[in-house]
């Protein structure tokens, strides 16, 4: 016998709902479960999951290209300044040793000796800038300001005129001039002592010959250096004329700190001048060891 099909359906909800109903009736759908139990719930879940893959390392990630700045140099450390025994005493070749460090590094040493209070070695220090340390336009710059500012503080390098190296300093002009000429000359000379701390001795002498005029009208001279004896050695001879005595004294001191400098040059570096007059330049541009050196090269034998 068949059964009918409403009656099937009928059944089939029957069961549905009474199955539902004694399942759930007692349940509490509205109330959240405890936080213990959502504990227990979910280290049962994780413990019942399989283990992860490793990362496979071979997989290559693709690279991010961006456009950087390249870093800034990395600037070397500078050397370490070492001050030594500032109670020893000095010679005029002090520090030239440090001059492979270059003219920054003797800057730096001679403002840290100034700091100190040791101002001998900072001058001295300052003057190895200007004839070692291969400084470019500012730093000899600096320099020679500072050996303007302490020069004037401090005792000549040489007290004792019987320890100063003796040179000569002639002159060549007409006899009619050569009386002018005297006193000029004379002054010249105590001037150049004084320019190298008393370092030098300096004879002045004059030669006189027939009396000549340029067609300028002005008269003309002709000046050198040398040793104390007549095998010594010699500067070159430079020539230049005075319109007036008036002019006398400076045209001279140019015409010296031109000599000077260029016979220096010839084994030393020298700094150039950098508008002073002659006599500051004599002063400040020369140091005391570039004085001692145009002494020593003067009194040895000519070749």
């Amino acid at each position: 016998m068949r059964i009918p099909i409403p009656l099937v359906l009928l059944l089939s909800l029957a069961v549905i709902g009474a199955v539902w109903w004694f399942g759930t009736r007692n349940s509490d759908f509205l109330t959240p479960p405890p936080a213990s139990k959502l504990v227990a719930n979910r280290t049962k879940i994780e413990s019942s999951l399989p283990p992860a893959d490793p990362p496979d390392d071979t997989v290559a990630v693709p690279a991010v290209v961006a456009e950087t700045t390249p870093p800034p140099p990395v600037e070397e450390p500078k050397p370490t300044i070492v001050l030594g025994d500032l109670n020893s005493p000095p010679t005029l070749q002090e520090y030239s040793d440090l001059a492979p460090k270059g003219a920054a590094h003797l800057m730096d040493l001679a403002g840290l000796l100034e700091t100190e209070g040791a101002f001998q070695r900072a001058l001295l220090a300052w003057e190895r800038v200007l004839d070692m340390g291969q400084a470019d336009a500012s730093q000899a710059s600096t320099a020679i300001a500072a050996i303007k500012r302490l020069r004037p503080t401090l005792p000549d390098w040489n007290t004792e005129r019987a320890g100063a190296i003796a040179i000569t300093l002639h002159a060549g002009t007409g006899k009619k001039f050569a009386k002018t000429l005297t006193p000029v000359l004379e002054k010249t000379a105590r001037e150049l002592e004084s320019a190298s701390s008393g370092i030098l001795k300096v004879t002045a002498t004059i030669t006189t010959g027939r009396d000549r005029r340029s067609t300028t009208g002005r008269a003309p001279m002709v000046i050198w250096f040398t040793g104390p004896k007549k095998n010594s050695a010699s500067t070159a001879v430079l020539t230049f004329s005075v319109g007036s005595p008036q002019s006398l004294g400076d045209d001279l001191l140019k015409t010296v700190a031109l000599l000077v400098r260029s016979y220096l040059g010839e084994t030393s570096y020298v700094t150039a001048a950098t508008g002073d007059n002659p006599l500051a330049t004599l002063n400040s541009h020369i140091t005391r060891r570039n004085w001692q050196e145009l002494g020593t090269r003067l009194n040895c034998p000519s070749k």
